[in-house]
This record gives C-alpha cells, structure tokens and sequence, in this order.
C-alpha cells in the first residue's frame, strides 16, 4: 500500500499507510465502518494522515526503545559476567601466586636470614652487599604480600568487609593521609555484595591517592533500610565532571557505578574544585533474600 485506500463496498474502509522513519511502510492503519458511507473529504483524509503520522511515529519509537532495552539488558548481563570473570581469575591467580612464588619468596628470605645468622664476620663491603640482598628479599616478599591482597584480599575472605576495607585503607596511612572511620559494620554480608562494594571502596582509595591530594579521608560503612551503604568523603582538590584530562577517573567511576547497579543499587559521586569529593555507593545487603 503506497497511499490511502478507500473502499466503499460491501462496507466502508480508509486504509492509510504506516511509514517509519525510512519512508518505507511497516503497517496500515484502517478505519471501517459496518454501513456505507461517502469518501472522506480532503480536510478529513488530513486529519487521518496526520493520526497516521503519529500512530506510526509512537509504534516505531516502542519499536526502538524495546530494542534499546533488550541490548541494555544483554550489556549489562555481558558486564556482569565479565565482573565475575575477572574476580575467579583474580582469585585464582591470587591462590597461585600464594602457594608458589610468595612461598618461594619466604623461603628465599628465611633462608638468606639463616645464611646471614651463621655466617662469620665478613668484610665490611661483602657485609653491605649481605644486607642489601636481605633487603631486597624482605621487599619482594612484601610486594607479593600486596599484589595478593590487592588481587583477592584473604582478608576479605576471613574477616569480611569492614576489615578488608581497613586494612586496604592502610594505603592512604601509608601515604601520610589521616583516616577517620565515621561508622562501620563488621557484619558478613553475601559475597557478591562484599565484593562488589570492597572494589567500589578500592577504586575510591585509588582515586585518592592518585588525584585528589587530600590531607583526611573519611570512611563509613554500614547498614541502612536492608542496604549496604559505604561513603568515601576526602578534603582533597576535587574536580569537575566534564573536565576532558580526568579520563581514567572517570573511567573508575564509571565502574564503580557499574558494579553498584549491576546489584540493584546506586552510585553518586558528588565533587566540587577545591573542596573535595564525596562518592557514596548502596548496595541491597541480602540480593533480594540470599542469605549471606
């Protein structure tokens, strides 16, 4: 049908053609009556194109935001399952790298100790080298400490959020920055939520330490209206969101609001220049009653 159609017997039919945007008719829209009648007049054939018009502009949109939604849900999926692959893998190479190269590093060290204990009197440069290679070891054995912790803290594991959370904070002592825990909670929430929001706080503690040049940072975590809230506040230089250098930050926000809504929950980072950053993320603590 390339254009309106009227038809007058045995009943009274307009069919008007549906066009997308296109050009190209996708539908008809017919009007019928059970009695015969006249032809339409011209005022009346425009005011059925124009109704026309818009029936096809509304389907044709529901057509498209359907099609909008089903590849959301087909994004969101792929993400999430890209989250827990990458969380097996980090855990997996955290276990391997626990029991193969940091045990061989322990033992390096201790041997190196025990070496260095019988070892008689040596000269003073051959002494100097003995304790920079014991050094060196005691370093590599606290370097792979961290990469394990930062692949898949056993803390977490073992302890749960609250203690992963502090012990990753160590990070911003370690750097000088105060931190001050306004609140927190050391009850187990499930896995994927002690997860997800201890990836939102490390994320945050990056941002920290690689942008914000704060002095304090304040922590709080804890449990509102059946949600795992956490809150990172720093007195840092703070930023603006559409600032064209600040790529990677929000890069990791963007994450964090990825792994925060891939749960049920919400995201919100609140900035303002020189006066510091707020992010907040709240998570539903028991994944729709999945039990911990």
């Amino acid at each position: 049908l390339r254009a309106p159609r009227w038809h007058d017997q045995p009943h009274s039919v307009l069919q008007v053609p549906l066009r997308g945007s296109d050009g190209q008719a996708f539908g008809v829209l017919v009007l019928g009556n059970s009695v015969s009648l006249r032809a339409p007049e011209h005022e009346d054939s425009e005011s059925v194109q124009l109704l026309a018009t818009l029936l096809a502009t509304h389907l044709e949109n529901h057509r498209l935001l359907t099609t909008l939604k089903a590849r959301d849900r087909t994004l969101s999926d792929l993400v999430n399952r890209l989250l827990r692959a990458q969380e097996d893998e980090r855990k997996r190479v955290a276990y391997d790298l626990h029991d193969g190269l940091a045990q061989t590093l322990a033992g390096l060290h201790q041997r190196l100790q025990g070496f260095a204990g019988r070892c008689p009197p040596l000269p003073h440069a051959l002494a100097a080298d003995l304790q920079a290679i014991l050094s060196l070891a005691q370093h590599s054995v606290g370097e792979g400490r961290q990469l394990i912790a930062g692949l898949r803290p056993t803390v977490l594991d073992d302890f749960g959020l609250f203690k992963a959370l502090d012990k990753e904070a160590d990070r911003l002592r370690d750097a000088g920055i105060n931190v001050v825990w306004r609140s927190h909670c050391a009850q187990r929430l499930p896995s994927q939520v002690e997860i997800a929001v201890f990836r939102i706080g490390q994320e945050a503690i990056n941002n920290v330490l690689k942008h914000a040049r704060a002095s304090q940072v304040q922590l709080a975590l804890g449990l509102r209206d059946e949600m795992a809230v956490l809150q990172v506040d720093d007195n840092g230089k703070g930023f603006a969101h559409d600032h064209p250098r600040d790529e990677a930050r929000h890069l990791g926000l963007a994450t964090m609001h990825e792994r925060a809504s891939l749960l049920g929950g919400r995201f919100t980072c609140a900035s303002v220049i020189d006066g510091g950053t707020r992010l907040q993320a709240s998570v539903p603590a028991g994944l729709n009653g999945v039990a911990p």
